[in-house]
């Protein structure tokens, strides 16, 4: 009688062809990775914003499947278009492009890996990598005061080329407003001409109350560009049942409020009896740069408790650069710049000769100032906007719009450089009846674009005090 075969001889073999066939793979893979070359895994974007890519404050992270090496240049295996100013870092299987200027907005980019880099075996890249992304559109909040009875002001974020718009914040008499990404500050006035100072949260639309007395007042309402941090300037409204304490804690005071510890606080200064008109922060949020009812200027700490720094009396300012080590005055008929680390004055002459003009304030992408000016001689379309860079060259822009438009304020710029919003008015206007803040009652946002030369609005948006988004 024959004997019939193991019931586990037939699995035990076929388990032995799997086990051989995958050590043969992974043999097979392990040849490939060994001669190869590193390759990009993933790219991590460092900043986005709402439903794109932030164009402020971006960068990128190449990400590969392995330590790579081999060259003294990083930045040579990197390429960027459109054209921009960036910095390559590397660290292990990681290259970080951090770029030193704002992108241009609503754009689209290619990153380019040139296939020149190496892993630590000395394996070359097999080929280039391409990476696209693009950036978010522009959009802005502005304020849009109502005066017939009963109606009530908005906080509007707008979307320009989109024609997209949302109400961040309804009440009847806004005053003035702040915000950043995550909060909104509003001023509200109530009927006895006192104010009411709310946050927004701008994720959830809760509401909440910062708890200064009645018979204050709130000026100069600014956020911090990188925390929920903003400072205003407290007036107090005669009253003659206001005790002497009162007046010296709140009169021309400058005040910290942080949303997250719920915090309030004065800010240092070299007087305690309150004499702030008006104070705006650096572009990196560690410095403060207030005007005194004396008409003199001073730098202090945004952050700690600093000295304040004595700058001197001018004109109007157009506050910080984007290197946060220079400032802006209207000083006679040009400007006054001060290095904050040379400790040195510079002038650039002659910009306020021959018609009126706003103050000239720093590109964000350059070291060039951008202001309006009404030229004497012209006639209709008097609107202008002119660039001056430091040694005194001026160039200037005709923005076509209607007969009889004035600017009003300052232009306010977007982070590309690209868009300028100006408040203007289309006639003979009447102030509103608002206590502080005062503006035009038909006033109106024109949005021109720098780079084609061109009116995009030229005056639809009814509106003041327009902030662009980071």
């Amino acid at each position: 009688m024959s004997l019939s075969k193991s019931p586990n001889r037939a699995f035990y073999r076929a388990l032995g062809l799997v086990i051989a066939g995958l050590s043969i793979g992974i043999l097979i893979l392990a040849l490939l990775v060994t001669t190869s070359g590193p390759r990009v895994r993933d790219v991590v974007v460092q900043n986005s914003s709402g439903n794109g890519i932030s164009s402020v404050d971006q960068g990128l992270n190449v990400v590969f499947d392995r330590p790579i090496t081999a060259t003294d240049d990083y930045a040579s295996a990197v390429e960027i278009s459109p054209d921009t100013d960036y910095t390559v870092s590397h660290r292990n299987q990681q290259l970080s492009v951090s770029f030193n200027q704002n992108l241009l907005s609503n754009t689209e980019y290619v990153l380019t890996v040139k296939p020149v880099l190496e892993d630590d075996l000395g394996n070359q890249m097999a080929g280039e990598y391409t990476y696209k992304f693009a950036t978010a559109e522009p959009s802005f909040t502005y304020l849009e005061r109502n005066y017939e009875p009963g109606a009530v002001d908005k906080v509007i974020q707008r979307a320009p080329l989109s024609q997209r718009s949302d109400i961040l914040f309804g009440a009847r008499r806004i005053k003035s407003f702040a915000r950043n990404d995550s909060y909104l500050a509003a001023v509200t006035q109530r009927a006895d001409h006192t104010d009411e100072l709310r946050v927004v949260d701008l994720g959830t639309r809760e509401e909440s109350s910062v708890g200064i007395p009645h018979d204050v007042q709130v000026d100069n309402l600014s956020f911090s560009p990188v925390n929920n941090q903003f400072v205003f300037i407290t007036r107090v409204v005669p009253n003659a049942s206001v005790d002497e304490s009162y007046l010296k804690a709140y009169t021309d005071k400058l005040y910290r409020y942080d949303i997250d510890a719920e915090q309030l606080q004065p800010v240092e200064t070299l007087s305690d009896q309150g004499n702030i008109l008006s104070a705006l922060y650096s572009r990196d949020g560690q410095a403060l740069l207030y005007l005194t009812l004396d008409g003199e200027y001073y730098l202090t700490g945004a952050t700690q408790a600093t000295e304040p720094t004595l700058l001197g009396k001018y004109g109007e300012s157009g506050g910080f650069d984007r290197t946060n080590t220079k400032l802006a005055f209207l000083s006679g008929s040009g400007v006054a710049i001060y290095d904050g680390q040379a400790k040195e004055w510079q002038d650039v002459p002659n910009i306020h000769i021959g018609g009126r003009i706003s103050t000239p304030t720093f590109l964000h992408n350059g070291d060039g100032l951008l202001y309006l000016k009404d030229p004497l001689e012209a006639k209709g379309d008097t609107v202008q906007v002119y660039t001056a860079n430091t040694e005194g060259k001026v160039e200037g822009q005709a923005v076509d719009l209607p007969q009889s438009t004035r600017f009003f304020g300052d232009p306010v710029v977007s982070y590309d450089d690209r868009y300028v919003l100006i408040e203007a008015t289309f006639g003979p206007q009447g102030d509103d009846d608002y206590v502080g803040n005062s503006k035009p009652k038909d006033a109106r946002l024109v949005l021109y674009d720098r780079f084609d030369n061109k009116v995009l609005d030229s005056g639809t948006t009814r509106g003041v005090d327009p902030v662009w988004h980071r």
